[in-house]
């Protein structure tokens, strides 16, 4: 935990440009991410491999939960909170995270554009996808992993006592891309360190604080928790 909280920190150190609005801060994934494993690496060829052993074992089950997995949408963290966790009965809640979800994408699709990778079936047509993208929605970093791990540092925030249920819910959340055969093993991983980036920035911008305060109370209320979690439980990132 000290690793990643240290990483998180690197990362973010000279990051603090806002956008022109000054709503939400711009974070340069293309200077804090690694590259993508060359074309025809052993790194690469790796990562198809990846790829093929995870479509070599998926279940049926696991396939219908990686198909449920496609929506963009905090509430598939329903497994953690409950019933309770909807958006019917989480209106504040459900209006941050749209917010999140609009700004993961349009982080991460500057930086996809950027590194222009492939998808794994245009790579190996040994690769069988369950889903069809987006011909110019590139490889990486996994926008879907981006977004569970963005999601998940601000849910671990708001519900510390839950912390490590909400992040091996974001990692079963992003290793479903690679169940459904449309990203690489790296891409997952890229999209952990940019969720990691764009969630912790989010907590120290103040054009979030406001909403974030309503959805953090709104969500302790429903799952009847107290106002302030117990100092010990206190977290920032994973």
């Amino acid at each position: 935990m000290k690793r990643t909280s240290l990483l998180l920190a690197l990362l973010l150190a000279g990051q603090a440009a806002f956008a022109a609005d000054g709503s939400a801060p711009v974070v340069d994934l293309t200077a804090l991410l690694p590259p993508p494993p060359a074309a025809g690496s052993p790194a690469a060829r790796q990562d198809i491999g990846g790829v093929l052993v995870v479509q070599a074992h998926r279940t049926p089950v696991e396939i219908a939960a990686a198909q449920a997995d496609r929506l963009h949408s905090v509430f598939r963290f329903a497994d953690v909170f409950g019933t309770a966790f909807t958006p019917a009965q989480l209106p504040h809640t459900a209006a941050f995270f749209a917010r999140v979800v609009a700004y993961d994408k349009g982080e991460v699709k500057a930086v996809k554009a950027f590194w222009h990778r492939p998808r794994p079936v245009l790579v190996s047509h040994a690769v069988h996808p369950l889903s069809q993208e987006q011909p110019d929605d590139w490889s990486y970093p996994s926008g879907h992993s981006t977004l569970g791990y963005t999601e998940a540092v601000l849910l671990a925030n708001m519900v510390p006592e839950r912390r490590a249920a909400i992040f091996a819910r974001a990692d079963l959340y992003a290793r479903h891309r690679i169940v459904m055969g449309v990203h690489y093993p790296s891409d997952v991983e890229a999209g952990r360190l940019a969720g990691t980036v764009l969630g912790g920035r989010l907590l120290t911008d103040p054009a979030w604080q406001a909403g974030y305060a309503a959805a953090r109370a709104e969500l302790r209320k429903a799952l009847a928790l107290p106002d302030e979690p117990a100092a010990a439980t206190a977290v920032a990132t994973r």
